[in-house]
């Protein structure tokens, strides 16, 4: 299996790599790489577990392009937590697969043969790959069957998107995703941990592609409506700190409050307030956790000039005090 990417960012523009037939591993790997190129600068981390390749990306880029040619099938799951992805095929009959900032998709791609696009500011993903093998070694040799319209797309070579529209990330698939992140297990544990929690997550994930979804009906909006709400969502996260305020907002997506409201529902499937709370506190775990920052930073950092009242909100969403935060970076 191989991978080829071409673009001015790599030493003599091109940029190879090679992998076992269905990212076979006897055991586990993980090594994390300084990325010191000219338009992206920052860390990835490489995860290798038997069928699954696990990607963590922290960087800070430029506008730049890559061309990307696999010699295999694609199957991904891709959680954008900072930043944004856009891939456009050469071949203008297969779909293009964008996903925004805060959101992410589980896609097939028969062939990929394209350009993949990124913008200035910072990214931070996870992104799992696995291969029709995987699914099988998960679900069963009747998977296909099981899975109805994913298997359906796959024995036809067709491509498949989970969503039509990249979803955003729920507070439920963020808790997922820092299990995932942040485990700090030795290695001998951190192998079966890790495992167990990707083939959770691919599961819960994989049986709600039975589901009617991507007919999405809650997306009853305009494409100019709904573009302004992603405009909005990303001025929320690149202006946690601040006052955020609905008529604010409102300027902001050109739209009234009443509306914005109501959009903003209907693609987030919660309100404005609850959402800024989301991220406020998701942000603060992170530094907590990462950059072990005190309570009383972190509340600060994220707009918050009482550490008691950033208390109350982060018990609220996650069940536990802040400080239980503190408890587990101990240990480790």
């Amino acid at each position: 299996m191989k991978t080829i990417l071409k673009s001015s960012i790599f030493e003599n523009n091109v940029l190879v790599k090679t992998f076992e037939k269905d990212f076979k591993t006897s055991g586990f790997t993980e090594k994390t790489i300084a990325i010191d190129y000219k338009s992206v600068k920052g860390t990835v981390t490489e995860m290798s577990i038997n069928g699954l390749r696990v990607l963590v990306r922290d960087v800070n880029t430029e506008d730049y392009n890559v061309d990307v040619h696999h010699d295999f099938p694609f199957f991904k799951l891709q959680f954008e937590i900072e930043g944004s992805s856009l891939y456009k095929p050469l071949d203008k009959n297969c779909p293009e697969v964008y996903i925004p900032n805060n959101h992410y998709n589980l896609f097939y791609l028969p062939k990929v043969h394209g350009t993949l696009s990124y913008k200035k500011g910072h990214r931070k993903t996870l992104e799992i790959l696995f291969t029709e093998n995987y699914l099988k070694t998960i679900i069963g040799k009747n998977f296909k069957q099981i899975l109805h319209r994913f298997g359906t797309a796959i024995s036809s070579q067709i491509a498949f998107f989970m969503w039509q529209k990249s979803q955003p990330i729920t507070t439920d698939l963020q808790n997922h995703i820092d299990e995932i992140i942040f485990c700090n297990y030795p290695k001998d544990l951190k192998k079966p941990y890790l495992e167990a929690k990707i083939k959770q997550l691919l599961i819960l994930l994989l049986a709600q592609t039975n589901e009617d979804i991507n007919k999405n009906a809650r997306y009853n909006l305009s494409e100019i409506d709904y573009n302004a709400v992603l405009k909005v969502e990303d001025y929320i996260n690149t202006h946690l700190k601040a006052s955020l305020t609905i008529p604010e907002l409102a300027v902001i997506a050109g739209m009234n409050t009443t509306k914005l409201k109501q959009s903003f529902k209907l693609i987030f499937s919660t309100t404005i307030f609850k959402y800024i709370s989301c991220l406020r506190m998701e942000e603060a775990k992170q530094l907590i956790l990462e950059e072990k920052f005190t309570i009383a930073e972190a509340a600060y950092h994220v707009g918050y000039k009482h550490p008691q009242h950033f208390t109350v909100a982060f018990k609220k969403i996650y069940g536990y005090v802040p400080s239980h935060l503190i408890c587990d970076r101990k240990v480790f």
